[in-house]
């Protein structure tokens, strides 16, 4: 798994977001660690057979008010992903050539303390 950040962005939201010192993305103790998924792969599901498949992708996370890019990542390919980021709220939007799933933002809160657990399902349209 490989995580990018943006760091111009990332600085940015740091400086923005935080009470007091800023703390560098690279010694951040917290942020969101999970599974992407996507589903269903069929259009009908069958008992006994997932229809929801962890989902290998490519994902940026923007900061509102303004949609500042302010980190990116990809999920492995048995879908789990994990990227530091300041508490706050987050949406996460899959890269535009990630197939399936474009145009499927997800709202995600980083907590306080460690890292936040955060399962991301993305919805196929196969019916």
């Amino acid at each position: 798994m490989r995580v990018r950040l943006c760091l111009p962005c990332a600085a940015a939201a740091v400086l923005a977001c935080c009470n007091g010192p800023s703390e560098p993305l690279a010694t951040l103790h917290t942020g969101l660690e999970g599974t992407v998924t996507r589903g269903p792969v069929m259009p009908v599901c069958l008992v006994g057979v997932p229809c929801d498949v962890p989902f290998s992708g490519g994902f940026t996370v923007r900061q509102e008010p303004m949609p500042v890019a302010v980190a990116h990542f990809a999920s492995d390919s048995t879908g789990h992903y994990r990227v530091p980021l300041v508490p706050g709220s987050y949406t996460v939007v899959p890269d535009s050539e990630t197939p399936f799933v474009v145009g499927q933002p997800l709202e995600v809160t980083v907590g306080p303390v460690g890292i936040t657990h955060a399962d991301l399902a993305f919805d196929t349209g196969i019916r």
